[in-house]
């Protein structure tokens, strides 16, 4: 993504302006230097002894691929990118992104993987009828989508990317270009909004939750998946402490889990999350620690593969551990699902809560 300018900005969930660095500018391209090379090691060459193209995308070469400070707000604890392209510059970079027809179809099988027991943890709240609407933000290649449809549910994916949308729609699946606030469905017409790999990166979410309440029945179900700021902050902050062996194979877990880095806009917790929602009407009614999807692929090494099974694998059991203690925690969850009803009065307006503006004044690009 081109990084010039960027913007300084405020905490989308508190409004505070007041952050400490967790991981600093220059970390983060020494990040971006590891994970070229730990991929390229684990993937299977090309004939000429290159990785294959376009096969480090969503592995090492990110949209938000700039270098910037990764900070955490001192008010509400959010862990957000500080400075960062403005919301054009990022909407059109989702827009033009390009994964190439052989690098999608192995992103959907991974998905459909993914999201097959994503659909089934849904089903427990899901209301109990026939006709069942979900829309997905941020459909992609159409995981979900395919994974709603095998329910019966009627499925409608909205993504701003060119590409993605139209590999979805030559597999039969119903996507519509552009953002859920400019979805024209009849309001209150939905049972549960989907956002699970982009919550993270909507620059300002309050649109997205304003369009999610229009659009919701009464009791409406806004299901997430984001990646977690508090276990990205807790890995830097042991990476520094541990020795070198033991700080590799946490470097490793993190490449695997696309937290190395932080290729993203925001870090939410279950805490972030709930103070956020709780100004739209939403109590949360269930979550659950995750991994990132399988990167493992016909292109990557067996070796690599069995790695990536292991590490994931420890990550969900140390997870699952620290949940059953009395103060449990979804710090060791390199990811986290979390399910909210829309069952409350919003605590405030919307217009209120975003009042103030959420950019300061241009800053210069990072090298």
């Amino acid at each position: 993504m081109r990084a010039d300018p960027l913007i300084a900005v405020q905490c989308v969930v508190c409004g505070g302006y007041a952050f400490e660095v967790i991981c600093p500018a220059t970390d983060v391209l020494g990040h971006l230097e590891y994970l070229r090379g730990f991929h390229r090691r684990r993937l299977r060459p090309t004939p000429n002894g290159e990785a294959p193209r376009d096969a480090l995308t969503d592995r090492a070469d990110f949209t938000q691929d700039y270098a910037t400070d990764i900070v955490a707000c001192t008010d509400c604890g959010l862990v957000f990118r500080n400075p960062r392209p403005t919301t054009q510059d990022i909407d059109r970079a989702y827009m033009q992104d390009h994964y190439g027809a052989s690098r999608l179809a192995a992103l959907f099988d991974a998905q459909l993987e993914l999201y097959r027991p994503k659909a089934h943890f849904l089903c427990r709240w899901l209301p109990r009828r026939q006709h069942v609407r979900i829309v997905e933000v941020g459909s992609f290649v159409g995981g979900f989508l395919a994974a709603g449809q095998e329910y019966g549910w009627d499925m409608l994916g909205v993504d701003p990317g060119v590409e993605v949308n139209s590999f979805c729609k030559n597999r039969g699946l119903p996507v519509c270009q552009g953002t859920l606030a400019e979805l024209t469905l009849e309001e209150r017409s939905v049972d549960c909004v989907a956002i699970w790999n982009t919550f993270d990166q909507l620059p300002n979410p309050e649109p997205t939750l304003a369009a999610a309440c229009r659009l919701l029945r009464p009791g409406g179900l806004l299901v997430l998946r984001v990646p977690n700021g508090d276990c990205f902050r807790s890995a830097v902050a042991w990476m520094r402490k541990l020795p070198r062996p033991l700080a590799g194979w946490l470097r490793r877990t993190l490449a695997w889990n696309n937290l190395l880095a932080f290729p993203y806009l925001h870090g939410y917790s279950v805490r972030t999350l709930d103070t956020l929602l709780r100004h739209y009407g939403f109590a949360r009614i269930g979550t659950q620690p995750d991994t990132l999807p399988r990167l493992s692929d016909a292109q990557t090494k067996s070796w690599a593969a069995q790695e990536e099974r292991v590490l994931k694998g420890l990550c969900v059991l140390a997870a699952r551990v620290a949940a059953l203690r009395p103060t449990s925690s979804l710090r060791f969850a390199p990811w986290f699902d979390v399910c909210y009803r829309q069952s409350l009065q919003p605590a405030i307006s919307h217009a209120r809560h975003f009042r103030v503006s959420l950019t300061l004044p241009l800053l210069p690009a990072v090298a």
